[in-house]
């Protein structure tokens, strides 16, 4: 999937989430109404529970799996290792969450405290690596990345560390083998672990302050990956402009 389909289809995926999460209750409103079911009394509930109940979190749920799919597609058209999308999953699913409150502040019920306290550092992974893989690399022929071995590792590290972390907040994980496998004393054992791999990945810290400090890494890291690897190339472009500037005078 080149980089113009998979922004066309993230930005799809975000208009459908905000319509279900948004506008979806207007169209629910606008159905009872036209209905005419409130002139007998009980009639509206089975429209109200089918359309909020069902059919409102399945195009939330429709929204995410178009954002993960197409990233995983974008992934593997980038020729990235099978570990990046595994990372981006867990990123995903550990974000999940957040988005929907998001969602709140539509009906003025999100006060900014909430949105800093429910903030995951998962979530801004995501997006930072979502929003470097949409970069054309196929136009400009640069590879993901970069192609300097100690700046992939920096990477490539601060990526697991904010998959570890995911894995140490989001209580969906401890939650999943219990769902589809019925094994829920491996949910129990997980939910026990998650405290302390979270403390030995914060440094015992009661907040996150480390986790953000490699965030911040991790994005300066794609970040220098897409300018030019070849330091003569990249001396030209940064000197050029000065020199230009220096002959007019």
């Amino acid at each position: 999937m080149f980089a113009g389909r998979y922004l066309w289809w993230m930005l799809i995926a975000i208009a459908i989430f905000l319509f279900f999460t948004m506008c979806f209750d207007y169209v629910t409103w606008l159905t009872v109404v036209s209905s005419g079911c409130a002139r007998i009394a009980g009639s509206c509930g089975p429209i109200v529970v089918t359309m909020t109940g069902s059919m409102k979190p399945s195009g939330v749920y429709l929204a995410g799996g178009i954002i993960l799919v197409v990233t995983l597609a974008r992934i593997h058209y980038l020729s990235m290792s099978w570990a990046w999308g595994v990372i981006a999953a867990i990123w995903f699913v550990a974000s999940a969450p957040f988005p929907l409150l998001l969602a709140n502040g539509w009906t003025g019920q999100l006060k900014p405290e909430a949105v800093l306290d429910g903030l995951p550092v998962a979530f801004l992974f995501f997006v930072s690596f979502c929003a470097y893989i949409g970069w054309s690399f196929e136009e400009s022929g640069a590879r993901p990345l970069g192609v300097w071995r100690a700046l992939r590792a920096v990477i490539s590290v601060t990526g697991l560390y904010g998959a570890l972390l995911a894995l140490s907040e989001a209580p969906a994980f401890a939650t999943i083998p219990g769902r589809l496998f019925g094994e829920m004393k491996l949910t129990t054992s997980i939910a026990a672990l998650q405290p302390g791999l979270h403390d030995l990945l914060t440094l015992g810290m009661g907040r996150d302050t480390f986790a953000y400090v490699v965030l911040a890494i991790f994005v300066a890291g794609l970040a220098a990956s897409l300018l030019p690897q070849n330091l003569e190339e990249l001396k030209a472009r940064f000197i050029q402009p000065l020199m230009l500037r220096g002959s007019r005078q």
